[in-house]
């Protein structure tokens, strides 16, 4: 069965045959750190037989089907490169807590644009913005910057969700009582201002970090011996539990 012949574009085609040799060349990074590499890779020549069309403002391209006559021909070469260029050259993938591309809930044409400029995690993403690289301007504004970083931090915080080991009803220097909340990854964005709410009622956070939170109590929670908590420690993250006194 024969498929459709659609037209293309030079760009979109060598931009798709650098993402699949960067991934040849991660591949190979990872697999030389448990073995040398003996060869290398040496020149590549890729021939297309194909039709071009300029319609006044870009040019398209259409690949010969067997048999057509007057096509022209386009001869792409690839250079060599050895073992050593490519541990030299290449970031070795799969860091442990990487989030990669493809777990950061993106659209495809999103993904596509940051694998063209070579991001494939978070962490290339950290590095252009240390270089002050601006993602929206060098992407012809496809890419909204904003957005991805949430998605990231939302896929981050999925990665570390927090835990509540304890929660023990205490008393201040001051006999004021509190909730004493003890856990794991509670509040891990010093930029977001924890809000706790206590049978319906907002309440005070007098304290908040990764470990430990203290709730203020007062007679407008009625707090009894069943009592609904709610903690939202940061966007991404939000705690419901009932708490027995």
């Amino acid at each position: 069965m024969a498929t459709e012949n659609t037209a293309w574009q030079l760009e979109d085609f060598v931009d798709s045959l650098v993402v699949e040799l960067d991934k040849t060349r991660e591949t190979l990074a990872v697999k030389s750190i448990n073995k040398a590499l003996s060869y290398s890779v040496k020149e590549v020549a890729l021939d297309l037989n194909i039709f071009p069309n300029y319609d006044g403002d870009q040019v398209t391209f259409i690949t010969a089907q067997p048999g057509q006559q007057g096509a022209s021909k386009v001869s792409i070469q690839l250079g060599s490169i050895t073992d050593q260029q490519v541990r030299a050259t290449s970031k070795v993938p799969g860091a442990k807590n990487e989030i990669r591309l493809n777990q950061i809930d993106v659209d495809k044409k999103t993904r596509k644009e940051l694998r063209k400029l070579g991001v494939n995690s978070a962490e290339d993403l950290k590095e252009l913005e240390r270089k002050n690289v601006d993602i929206a301007k060098v992407s012809d504004n496809s890419i909204d910057y904003r957005k991805l970083a949430s998605q990231i931090e939302k896929t981050r915080r999925s990665q570390n969700p927090p835990k509540v080991d304890a929660a023990v009803l205490s008393m201040d220097q001051s006999q004021s009582p509190y909730l004493l909340i003890r856990g794991q990854n509670l509040a891990t964005d010093p930029r977001f201002e924890p809000v706790a709410v206590i049978n319906d009622k907002l309440a005070e956070v007098l304290f908040c970090d990764e470990n430990e939170m203290r709730i203020r109590i007062t007679d407008d929670h009625n707090f009894s011996a069943n009592n609904e908590v709610v903690l939202t420690v940061d966007p991404f993250a939000v705690l419901r539990m009932n708490v027995k006194a």
